[in-house]
């Protein structure tokens, strides 16, 4: 897949490693969120979203280890591949289009979704109904992420089998 050619796969691979280095490798600030999304909507796994200023990965916070990880590669995978990003409702227009969260003292720190995303309404399409097809060029591109962090995953394996997370047990191992 050409978008991961030249991505410095990092090892061990986490989150955190991972975002080091997509953020290294990026040409413009890229956030990493892991507060929760806000109540009352269908909860996504993660997020891809650009702004102005930045481009915004989110994660489930309750997303653990392999999970957090390709879900993070997949949202990533997006961007890379040169996916469209979601329709965003502008600041001004937040209030009007919403409902008041239900716990006031859980701020959240980034933009609204379109509630036609939200209802399960992109690319025209209702994506996200058990009662309606799914569009075809939505799945094609969650098909394309899902790969892209597929990928993503294979390469650090086979890049680094053999090798140790521990620095000095990787060393004394290489030298056997």
């Amino acid at each position: 897949m050409e978008a991961l050619d030249g991505f410095p796969v990092p090892f061990p691979l986490t989150l955190k490693t991972l975002h080091q280095a997509a953020a290294e490798h990026h040409h413009r600030p890229l956030v990493l969120h892991r507060e929760p999304f806000p109540p009352g909507i269908q909860r996504p796994c993660g997020l891809w979203w650009p702004t102005e200023e930045a481009d915004h990965i989110w994660v489930a916070p309750e997303a653990a280890g392999a999970q957090e990880v390709q879900t993070y590669a997949h949202e990533l995978g997006h961007q890379l591949l040169g996916h469209p990003p979601l329709p965003v409702i502008p600041a001004e227009e937040q209030a009007s289009e919403l409902p008041e969260p239900a716990e006031p003292e859980e701020a959240v720190t980034f933009t609204w979704l379109s509630p036609a995303f939200l209802d399960g309404d992109l690319l025209g399409v209702r994506t996200r109904s058990p009662h309606h097809r799914r569009d075809p060029l939505y799945t094609e591109r969650e098909g394309e992420a899902e790969s892209f962090a597929m990928l993503l995953r294979q390469r650090a394996e086979v890049r680094n089998s053999g090798r140790h997370a521990d620095p000095l047990l990787d060393r004394l191992h290489r030298s056997l």
